[in-house]
């Protein structure tokens, strides 16, 4: 009858419906407050949280990676015969005749910079009989008393044009002066504010003395003889207009010529310097001026031509071998700014590498422009074209990177995108199958070290998940992970970021990483320095996101590859400890660590309802085993990590534990169990004994583990533990009493030993800052008083009035928070505390209202004499147990 009703109602609401939608009924202040109160108490409900304090998440150390303070290219790992030298000579850079690649111009013979400079081209100079300009010869003839190298200038690209297009002169300047020995050609050839020069095909001999660019031709040697030995001949000049008219403009260009040095100048000087013999200040301070000229002349950074580069690299390379850092310095800032590449690239590279691998040298690279010449250096290498370059680039980087100053220089000028860029490219072509070179393999254990250096700094973190560092990182670990360098590397640099809750979501989304890491325990089993790294990194992953659990569990061979990660390392510590016994200088081993991190990872996979469940089926029966293996050996108990991580992870396993159930594997070794923790409730660490108490409250669920706490000594180790102050373990101790007190054997041995005194002083001490402490007090006293007519027979008449007086104070909410039947503050009753407050109300009111109707009612009851005080054969089924909160 109802049923048919629904149907009108339905259809009355969907004819109504802009009605009903603009209708939004306004909450009472009650329906508020409740909804307040739920989101509360869901997010704080031990049995909806993972993170409760019944079942948590393990933490550790990250596995401790010393630094050498020594500068290796491939640190101490045993070296391997295809590897590049980590120490090498530059001398064969002196020998270097290959011309540096630079893409031509078309522009005939003549490179060029670009419009704004003056170079193009360093061919051997050689003048025709006559100038074409009269401000040249000028300048050639009042240059000739200064005592520095012939200057020769280059043309610039406005120079050179079509050769159709220039002008023809002949025997146009001085009025045809005398000249010896030099015959004079049909025609001159005549540029612009220029020089005539000869055919650029003519070589360049660089073996002269005079000069770098060649020999002075015998035109101007023999003219200004002619103007300096006879006066007839300053008479000439004297007597020609031109000269006259612009004599100003003529001293005025001479005397700014003798003022400004240019790279000509420099390089001259230069090569004039004897490579075996030489004053370190002097070569320094003219490398110093080299690069100070290219930059007034706009050379640094611009292209220029294969010549020129080949003229100022044949001068450098002389002195590659010096022992002076200055030098060495300078000439890589040099060689960097003219944008080599090729064998000239790696030169470059490897005297930047060389250099740092000294850390007394950091200081060198704050100079102005270096690292921006060496990381765009490193931009224009391929690691499979420059390979060479970018070992040795990379590795450089490496080393520099351990200086924090210099560190937070390098990642402000961009490296993380290209060294991403260059995995990237590396990842690719291993993927499209195409062939690299074994070099490259060398690189990417180069970049994957200097990568650690970047991820020691936190505040990259987020750059290192926008560039999409994870996922090439991860990736490589795939590709390559055959290669134990390149593994060591990542798991490293994985191990750090995984301390990060966003780098661990990046981690989770890549599709291949549990798959990837299963592999790689297979493939590395015996190597503790790979294994204990990926399985931190991996227990990190699980610990964070629940969602993680189920993506690795749900991996083929997930569990088994971790049991016998366990199984081997367990083996291979017990056999350590034997060596130790014989030879007590034996070196200690990571086994230990190894093993804490594998068992963390299971800790943290069970969190996990399902999960945990069904490795309890599973594997449950082998787990306990091999954890009681652990904890009572005496090799294993002096580590106080491994306890305590096999004690945490037996409670989150033992959570699931249901004393219904007789096949369960708890239920079945429970005795085992707690006689393998039970010396641990007496432990220095207090962790330890807090885990262990976990323990205790999840199998005190059974009536066979309260009954063997109540015969042995551990119900006088669990009293003792009250009187101590540390919060937590004082918590769950008494959450093992709440278990405890269900059973009357149990009530009669607190009573003797004065526990319920030492729960009075709790309440009274500890209840009004710490509510849920005060209710777990409350939940002990009512289980220890639910059986009984007669109250005296627990507790005496002390102890009640005590307990009256605190519980009607601690009831009292007035007093406690100012509310009376006519407060309207709603704040007040969505706090923390008042919502925990009145958890603790609920069960003390029940308490106190016990207590007043027992003392209202004592002198009605009538207890017969042969009648037991206590119902020695039920256990209360409205006993509060330990596993409500």
């Amino acid at each position: 009858m109802e049923f048919k009703n629904f149907g009108p109602k339905l259809n009355n609401a969907s004819a109504n419906a802009t009605s009903a939608e603009s209708f939004v009924p306004r909450k009472t202040s009650a329906e508020i407050i409740n909804e307040a109160r739920l989101a509360i108490k869901e997010s704080q409900n031990p049995e909806k949280s993972f993170t409760s304090p019944v079942i948590k998440p393990l933490q550790t150390q990250r596995p401790f990676t010393p630094r050498n303070k020594e500068r290796h290219l491939y640190g101490n790992t045993r070296p391997k015969a295809d590897r590049p030298p980590s120490s090498f000579s530059l001398q064969y850079l002196q020998n270097e005749t290959d011309l540096p690649v630079t893409p031509p111009d078309n522009l005939g013979d003549f490179g060029a910079v670009n419009k704004s400079s003056k170079y193009a081209s360093n061919v051997k100079i050689k003048k025709h009989n006559r100038s074409g300009s009269l401000t040249e010869a000028t300048e050639n003839i009042f240059n000739i008393g200064i005592k520095e190298p012939c200057k020769v200038k280059l043309p610039s690209l406005d120079s050179v044009r079509p050769l159709q297009k220039r002008k023809i002169f002949a025997n146009t300047s001085l009025d045809n002066l005398p000249e010896e020995n030099e015959t004079c050609p049909e025609k001159s050839l005549v540029v612009e504010g220029r020089n005539a020069f000869s055919s650029p095909q003519e070589r360049t001999d660089f073996e002269e003395t005079n000069s770098m660019f060649g020999r002075p031709s015998v035109k101007q040697s023999n003219l200004s003889e002619c103007l300096l030995l006879g006066p007839q001949n300053l008479t000439k000049i004297f007597d020609n207009k031109q000269i006259i008219e612009h004599s100003e403009s003529l001293f005025t260009q001479t005397a700014e010529g003798t003022r400004q040095r240019t790279v000509e100048h420099v390089l001259n000087e230069i090569g004039h310097v004897n490579p075996k013999k030489y004053e370190d200040e002097v070569v320094q301070g003219l490398l110093e001026e080299l690069y100070e000229v290219m930059e007034k002349e706009n050379i640094i950074g611009n292209k220029i031509s294969s010549k020129l580069k080949i003229v100022i690299l044949k001068n450098l390379y002389r002195f590659v071998e010096s022992k002076n850092e200055n030098i060495l310095i300078n000439i890589a800032q040099v060689i960097l700014a003219i944008k080599v590449t090729g064998n000239n690239l790696s030169g470059a590279c490897k005297l930047v590498f060389k250099i740092s691998k000294n850390d007394k040298n950091d200081n060198l690279f704050f100079r102005k422009n270096l690292l921006e010449l060496f990381l765009d250096a490193l931009g224009r290498s391929s690691p499979m074209d420059d390979a060479e370059a970018c070992i040795y680039g990379y590795g450089a980087i490496k080393f520099l990177t351990m200086n924090s100053k210099l560190l937070e220089k390098i990642l402000g000028l961009g490296i993380l995108p290209l060294m991403v860029l260059h995995i990237k490219l590396i990842n690719n072509a291993r993927t499209d199958k195409t062939q690299i070179p074994k070099q490259t393999n060398h690189v990417l254990f180069q970049l994957t070290g200097a990568l650690r250096n970047l991820v020691s700094e936190e505040q990259v973190y987020d750059n290192f998940i926008s560039c999409g560092t994870i996922a090439e990182l991860c990736q490589a670990l795939s590709e390559f992970y055959g290669d134990v360098d390149i593994v060591t590397n990542i798991s490293r640099t994985l191990s750090t970021i995984s301390t990060n809750e966003m780098c661990c979501d990046s981690l989770d989304e890549v599709q291949s990483l549990y798959n990837t890491l299963i592999k790689l325990f297979e493939t590395y089993t015996d190597n503790e320095e790979i294994i204990v790294r990926l399985t931190y990194t991996l227990g990190n992953i699980v610990a964070k996101i629940d969602c993680t659990r189920v993506k690795y569990f749900n991996e083929n061979d997930s569990i088994e590859s971790l049991l016998r990660l366990w199984t081997t390392y367990l083996e291979k510590t017990l056999q350590i400890c034997s060596l130790k016994e014989d030879n007590l200088n034996l070196t200690t081993s990571n086994t230990e660590d190894v093993m804490i991190k594998v068992i963390r990872v299971i800790a943290n996979i069970v969190i996990n309802p399902e999960i945990g469940k069904t490795i309890n089926e599973k594997y449950g029966n082998r787990l306990i085993d091999e954890f009681l293996k652990v904890l009572i050996s005496n090799p294993f108990k002096k580590n106080e990590e491994l306890v305590l991580s096999i004690l945490s992870t037996l409670n989150n396993l033992s959570y699931y534990y249901s004393s219904d159930l007789e096949l369960d594997v708890f239920h079945i070794k429970q005795i085992d169990i707690v006689e393998a923790i039970i010396e641990y409730t007496k432990s220095r660490n207090n962790e330890c004994v807090t885990e262990t108490m976990r323990i205790l409250g999840n199998l005190s669920r059974s009536k066979i583990t309260r009954n063997y706490i109540t015969e042995t000594n551990l119900l006088d180790t669990l009293l003792n533990i009250l009187s101590t102050a540390e919060m937590t373990l004082l918590k769950t101790t008494i959450g093992v009493f709440v278990n405890l007190l269900s059973e009357n054997r149990s009530r009669m041995l607190f009573k003797t030993k004065g526990g319920v005194l030492k729960l009075i002083t709790i309440l009274s001490t500890y209840c009004e800052n710490d509510w849920l402490l005060g209710s777990l007090v409350c939940q002990v006293l009512w289980n220890y008083c639910i059986d009984t007519i007669d109250l005296y027979e627990l507790l005496s008449e002390s102890e009640i009035n005590q307990l009256l007086i605190l519980l009607a104070d601690y009831l009292d909410e007035e007093k406690l928070f100012g509310v009376d039947e006519n407060t309207d503050e709603m704040e007040i009753y969505v706090t923390q505390e008042y919502i925990m407050w009145e958890e603790f109300a609920n069960v003390a009111t029940n308490l106190l209202e016990k207590i007043e109707y027992f003392l209202d009612t004592f002198d009605q009851i009538q207890i017969p004499d042969d009648q037991p005080t206590q119902n020695e054969q039920r256990d209360s089924t409205t006993n509060i147990s330990f596993a409500a909160w």
